[in-house]
């Protein structure tokens, strides 16, 4: 699709907030301070931004504060450890309402969010409880021709085996390569990896266990860049 324009997103994944322990407020301060000196267009959490659902409203709080320092918007979605059920965090709607600069997947069936203004799309399933029988991949649509980047967010384990080593949210090399995104992120894993080229299909690693995370260039000239970064 030609004439899209530059865009830049810093992906992360399983940052497991769970405390205001120094070592939790570290990560994501440092999370938000390398989008910021990164100049990204957006920041993607593909799952597992809290360790559960059961955190104290003030680490949510505090994790609000420090999202609200960016000056682009956030897309969260909800992993197995955060997951959506009734009891999630992100249903204390009170804390959230002036975040207004946070987009979060709801829908269990998948649903897309559209930044016209930044030229992207971005699908995603939510995930609703603590079963592990969700597919986070499974009944993609196909993506429309609206001349955006298209990306999807994906929280679950990527296997290319008839013998997968672990039994839940399964993602399989089928799946990513019928989704016909540009990019699709990945969470759940906590090193940074490839998993796909064609479409690139990357785990960003964690911010708090591994000290990973994802810069991702999508341009017309050079295509999906990935870049590790480091803490």
């Amino acid at each position: 699709m030609a004439n899209r324009k530059p865009l830049r997103i810093l992906h992360t994944s399983d940052v497991h907030l769970l405390s205001l322990s120094e070592g939790d407020c570290n990560s994501i301060g440092k999370m938000v301070d390398v989008a910021i000196q990164s100049k990204v267009d957006l920041v993607l959490i593909a799952g597992d931004f809290f360790d559960h659902n059961r955190v104290d409203d003030d680490i949510v709080r505090f994790a609000i504060q420090q999202l609200q320092r960016l000056p682009v918007g956030v897309v969260i979605l909800p992993g197995n450890h955060d997951c959506l059920s009734p009891d999630s965090v992100y249903h204390r709607k009170e804390l959230w309402r002036g975040a207004t600069n946070v987009s979060i997947f709801r829908d269990p069936h998948g649903e897309t969010l559209s930044f016209p203004d930044l030229g992207v799309s971005m699908w995603g399933k939510a995930n609703i409880s603590y079963e592990n029988d969700l597919r986070p991949m499974g009944d993609i649509p196909q993506t429309e021709g609206n001349g955006q980047w298209h990306i999807a967010v994906a929280h679950g384990y990527f296997y290319n085996s008839a013998a997968p080593l672990l039994m839940s949210y399964h993602i399989t090399p089928e799946e990513i390569a019928a989704s016909g995104r540009d990019y699709v992120a990945l969470g759940h894993l906590v090193t940074f990896q490839c998993v796909c080229r064609d479409p690139v299909a990357y785990y960003s690693g964690s911010p708090s266990q591994t000290g990973t995370m994802a810069i991702v260039d999508l341009a017309e000239e050079t295509g999906v860049q990935v870049t590790r970064h480091t803490l």
